[in-house]
């Protein structure tokens, strides 16, 4: 178990090497051993005069690659432990097994000491071989709470969970939420977060970081996140400035004259009502007629001599596909009956529609008054909650139940409606009902297919004809009502508007004589959900102008939350959750409040429409 110092020239890899496969970070290990020297000697065997390196390859590999950089000779020599050739096998196996990377806590407290040296993020990356964003990252999660880091060291914090951690400064904060989100990432991330807007938002990337930072807007940047963005801290300054962004954008149609122009930040939900316009083509001009006729000539010409693939066709049919373009445009008459819907897409650009504007002989609510007190999906939870309700009262009342079946059997078969169109489903489907738990943490109502699974459990799959045929008619009856329940659908996707279906169901809900308020009460989780200026509307409508003007001055919008909740009335009920809520006039056109939707929905000619889209 001598140690020799061999020339490097006399070194080769063993093939007996238990590593096969080819290490990575060759150059790292060379940066390394560049900066700090062979500070662990190789272990080879002799055979014919070589040295065969059997424990150590990635050290050789290194050495190899300061040969190419001219920073070591083939003449150095270096420590070698030299082994006989029957032990290579087993020590090289051995050295493999007993290999154990630092564990990431002694990682963490060793790029924060070299930090204490004074060497910077770059130096670190120098003279380890490592990537600069790489240094980065330890050194963030270097600056997490000393205590946090042991538990790292203990293996009772996950790594996954520490760099969720580094989204805020804050010591305290950084404990208060590790213990409250119980080590979960996604949960420490999403609580760390809930008051800030991602950066790869739509509205955020309308915005520009610029122009949110020009107006003192900052950005926790997550090192962490697949290209490290980050969150912008101030989501009221990013909705403020998209909104500018957005009524400027709007002004300049308005300016044009067209009859209507709405603009929010969120696509409309009813353009799908709207009928589409279209630009109008004009002829072109004798100098745009004969521009074109040159262009073609031209690239006919060209395509002869040079092959159709030659790049100088392509801006010249880029210039006579704008000038084509240009020809397709909204004339004046157009202008003085359309629409043009605008909004913030996904990816931060500006959506347009344009549409036929349908005057009305009263004002008709717009985007450009109140903000809609809920979002499309809020009103479609709050339709669940309100299905299952009804869908409790129909089960416990059998004679109601065969008076819904009835009406439905009887408007499909004997006056020609649509499954669709009635307010349940007679093709034995059940109704889904998901609501989030928080919306339901004031209420004890259950589902009525859980009521039924454990109340006719006896009902065998396997003689159950018989079985039905043998039951007590108050037992059938009960049986009917439950199953009839069951198929109730009062439901409204998220986005979508109130159909025929809709205002059956509230007949349903008359008639069953619930009251919607008894089973169910506003939770916390639902102001959650909704805008901070749609709480302060709404509690201004509610208690008065006072009230909400106090609750304006919150900053925090959970503290908002639980005031406006602790505001409002007893046995209040959001208007989507009303009884008649979505009641249609039997010849009249259908117009909603404005608090449930913010947007009048067209006339009866409509409803088809609006039916068939809701299939």
């Amino acid at each position: 178990m001598a140690i020799i110092h061999p020339r490097l020239s006399q070194l080769r890899l063993s093939p007996l090497n238990q590593r096969r496969v080819k290490p990575a970070a060759i150059e790292a290990m060379a940066d390394d051993i560049d900066a700090h020297g062979l500070l662990q000697n190789l272990v080879a065997y002799e055979e014919d005069g070589l040295l065969y390196v059997f424990a150590g390859g990635r050290r050789y590999r290194g050495l190899k690659v300061l040969v190419k950089r001219k920073r070591v000779k083939n003449s150095d020599t270096f420590p070698v432990e030299l082994r006989s050739k029957e032990e290579a096998i087993e020590l090289s196996l051995a050295e493999n097994f007993q290999r154990e990377d630092m564990h990431p806590a002694d990682s963490i407290r060793a790029f924060a000491a070299l930090r204490d040296t004074g060497m910077d993020a770059e130096e670190i990356a120098a003279r380890f071989g490592q990537a600069v964003s790489f240094v980065y990252k330890m050194l963030r999660l270097s600056a997490l709470a000393p205590s946090l880091i042991d538990l790292i060291a203990k293996d009772q914090l996950s790594l996954e969970a520490a760099r969720a951690l580094t989204l805020t400064d804050d010591h305290d904060q950084q404990m208060k939420v590790a213990k409250a989100a119980n080590g979960h990432a996604h949960t420490i991330r999403r609580m760390l977060t809930t008051e800030k807007v991602d950066t790869t938002h739509g509205a955020f990337l309308f915005v520009g970081r610029d122009a949110y930072v020009e107006k003192g807007g900052t950005i926790t940047v997550d090192l962490f996140s697949q290209g490290a963005e980050g969150f912008a801290d101030q989501p009221k300054l990013v909705q403020e400035l998209a909104e500018e962004k957005l009524d400027a954008i709007a002004d300049e149609y308005r300016s044009i004259g067209w009859h209507e122009v709405r603009a929010q930040l969120d696509r409309p939900y009813d353009l799908y009502m709207k009928g589409s316009m279209y630009p109008a083509t004009r002829e072109p001009t004798e100098a745009e007629a004969a521009r074109m006729d040159a262009i073609d000539a031209e690239i006919e010409r060209i395509a002869e001599a040079e092959g159709e693939d030659s790049e100088r066709i392509e801006p010249l049919s880029a210039e006579r596909d704008a000038i084509t373009e240009s020809l397709r445009a909204f004339n004046r008459e157009q202008v003085a009956v359309g629409g043009v819907a605008l909004w913030v897409s996904q990816d931060g650009s500006i959506g347009k529609s344009f549409y036929r504007a349908k005057a009305e002989p009263k004002p008709k609510a717009t985007h450009d008054g109140p903000t809609p007190f809920y979002s499309n999906s809020l009103i479609a939870d709050l339709s669940r909650i309100k299905t299952q309700i009804v869908q409790e009262a129909v089960a416990s009342d059998p004679a109601l139940a065969l008076d819904i079946m009835l009406d439905s059997l009887a408007g499909q078969l004997l006056h020609g409606a649509h499954s669709y169109q009635m307010a349940i489903d007679v093709q034995a489907k059940t109704v889904a009902i998901d609501v989030a738990q928080e919306l339901m943490a004031t209420s004890d109502v259950r589902p009525v297919e859980d009521t039924m699974a454990t109340r006719f459990a006896s009902i065998p799959a396997e003689g159950r004809f018989e079985a039905i045929r043998a039951m007590e008619a108050d037992d059938k009856m009960a049986l009917l009502a439950g199953l009839v329940a069951m198929t109730v659908d009062g439901t409204l996707f998220a986005g979508g508007s109130p159909g025929q279906r809709h205002h059956r169901f509230e007949q349903i809900a008359r008639a069953s004589g619930v009251d919607i308020a008894a089973r169910w009460s506003a939770p916390i989780g639902l102001f959650d959900k909704m805008r901070r200026a749609a709480m302060i509307d709404l509690l201004r409508e509610e208690v008065g102008g006072p009230s909400a003007e106090n609750c304006a001055s919150i900053k925090k919008k959970a503290d908002l939350a639980v005031n406006v909740s602790g505001r409002l009335p007893a046995n209040w009920l959001p208007a989507p959750m009303k009884i008649g809520a979505f009641d249609q006039p039997e010849h009249d056109p259908v117009d909603f409040d404005a608090d449930i939707h913010g947007d009048d929905i067209e006339g009866a000619e409509d409803d088809q429409m609006a039916d068939d889209e809701m299939a």
